[in-house]
C-alpha cells in the first residue's frame, strides 16, 4: 500500500463550485462573513463546509475570524484566462489528496499511464470511503480542468502528463 500524506482531501467534485464560490467573493470586492455567505446559498451545510475547506486548500481563499476573502493567489485565479487557471490549479493541486499521493506514485513508478482499475486499487488502498466512485471522479475531473492527467473512458486508462 502507497502511504498517503497526511494533508487535506479533496471532496468537491468539479472545478464550477470553487469557481463560483470565487466569483461571488469577487464580486463582494471584500471579506464576508461566513454565516451571511452560508445564508446566501442553497447548499448543504456539509457540502459548503467542504467546498470552504477545499477552496481554502487550494489556496484561493483565506478565512479568518469567521470571514472568508480571496487571497493574492485567488484574484490571480479570478484575473487569468482558462489556460492560467488550469495551471493555477495544477500547481495548487500537488498540495491537496488525493493529488499528491497519486503524483508521487507516477513519478516513483516511472509510468505516465494507469488503468482505471489500478486507480480503484489505489484509491481503495489509500482513500477507502463509502463511494470510491467519487474520488475517482474527483480525480478525473480536476485532473483534466488542470491538464494534469487525460482519462480514456473507452479503453479505462488515465494518462499523466507530469
Amino acid at each position: 500500500m502507497y502511504s498517503a500524506a497526511k494533508m487535506h482531501l479533496m471532496e468537491t467534485r468539479g472545478t464550477g463550485d470553487i469557481v463560483g464560490l470565487l466569483e461571488i467573493l469577487e464580486d463582494l470586492g471584500k471579506p464576508v462573513d461566513l454565516a451571511k455567505l452560508d445564508d446566501s446559498l442553497d447548499e448543504e451545510r456539509a457540502t459548503f463546509m467542504n467546498l470552504l475547506e477545499d477552496t481554502e486548500a487550494l489556496g484561493l481563499v483565506h478565512i479568518v475570524r469567521g470571514d472568508i476573502g480571496l487571497t493574492d493567489l485567488g484574484r490571480s485565479f479570478m484575473s487569468s484566462d482558462i489556460d492560467g487557471r488550469r495551471k493555477i490549479i495544477l500547481n495548487q493541486i500537488r498540495n491537496v489528496e488525493p493529488f499528491h499521493s497519486l503524483i508521487n506514485l507516477v513519478f516513483s513508478s516511472g509510468k505516465k499511464e494507469i488503468s482505471k482499475e489500478d486507480l480503484e486499487v489505489f484509491i481503495e488502498d489509500n482513500f477507502p470511503s463509502d463511494d470510491n466512485e467519487i474520488t475517482f471522479g474527483i480525480i478525473v475531473n480536476w485532473g483534466r480542468y488542470s491538464k494534469l492527467l487525460d482519462y480514456d473512458s473507452d479503453g479505462e486508462t488515465i494518462t499523466f502528463n507530469v
